[in-house]
């Protein structure tokens, strides 16, 4: 896969899709470069998962981010957890906003409930433009905690994503990204430091008006699980609201 990758940076093309591969590549190389060595999990779960966000501007540079995504795993046959986040950002120039916010995530899988808590920092880009390509990215940093962990378990996340729409003046479009998570220490009885999952995923979009639109893809959620990996296959589901400021 690395040489691959390689020959995917180094090979000229003019296609408007060159940009993106070049970035997923680049992603994909870095994972398997990184990666732990691992015993390999072998039994791949399917998900599907849907989440609603809306995206309110408060004033002129405040705003608010309201989220909610279930998601359904063992085959998508049971509900395995929901969550549920609210966070107040401030854009700090065209192109940069930063972000504060709380997470709630009941965990329903199984026997019981679990709930879990985390605050998160952000910083949302918005890159430029590349060959038709819209790029954004952002680097979140969450604090959580879940029983039995014995303690407080920090992870830093950061995403790539592009999108275009599939012909000018079109309100149809394609789009991809990748996340890469990576816990930042040892907690006892909880997630140890290192590589914990890289997902990588594609789709369609579509806008119904300027204030909603929506995604539809699939994920391949590359993570570690105990002591060895497992390669998830999610199908995902997103409702985008967007409400201007009166």
């Amino acid at each position: 896969m690395i040489a691959s990758s390689l020959r995917v940076l180094v090979r000229p093309s003019s296609s408007p899709f060159t940009p993106l591969r070049r970035i997923a590549a680049l992603v994909l190389l870095g994972v398997a470069v990184n990666a732990p060595d691992v015993a390999a999990q072998p039994t791949p779960d399917t998900n599907v998962w849907i989440q609603g966000l809306a995206i309110g501007q408060l004033s002129e540079n405040w705003r608010a981010h309201v989220e909610v995504q279930p998601r359904w795993v063992d085959d998508a046959s049971e509900l395995g957890l929901t969550i549920v986040r609210t966070a107040l950002g401030r854009r700090v120039s065209p192109r940069v906003t930063v972000w504060l916010g709380h997470a709630w995530i009941p965990r329903t899988f199984g026997e019981g409930v679990r709930h879990e808590q985390r605050i998160w920092q952000q910083l949302s880009l918005t890159g430029p433009v590349l060959a038709g390509w819209t790029t954004t990215g952002r680097l979140r940093v969450e604090q959580r905690w879940l029983e039995p962990w014995d303690g407080v378990s920090h992870r830093a996340r950061g995403m790539v994503r592009a999108q275009r729409p599939i012909a000018s003046g079109s309100p149809w479009g394609v789009w991809a990204y990748d996340e890469l998570m990576v816990t930042m220490d040892d907690t006892p009885r909880g997630p140890s430091s290192g590589f914990d999952r890289n997902r990588l995923s594609a789709g369609v979009s579509r806008r119904v008006s300027p204030l909603v639109s929506f995604d539809a893809g699939y994920v391949w959620e590359h993570g570690v699980l105990g002591t060895g990996r497992r390669d998830d296959h999610i199908a995902l589901g997103v409702l985008y609201l967007n409400w201007p400021r009166r």
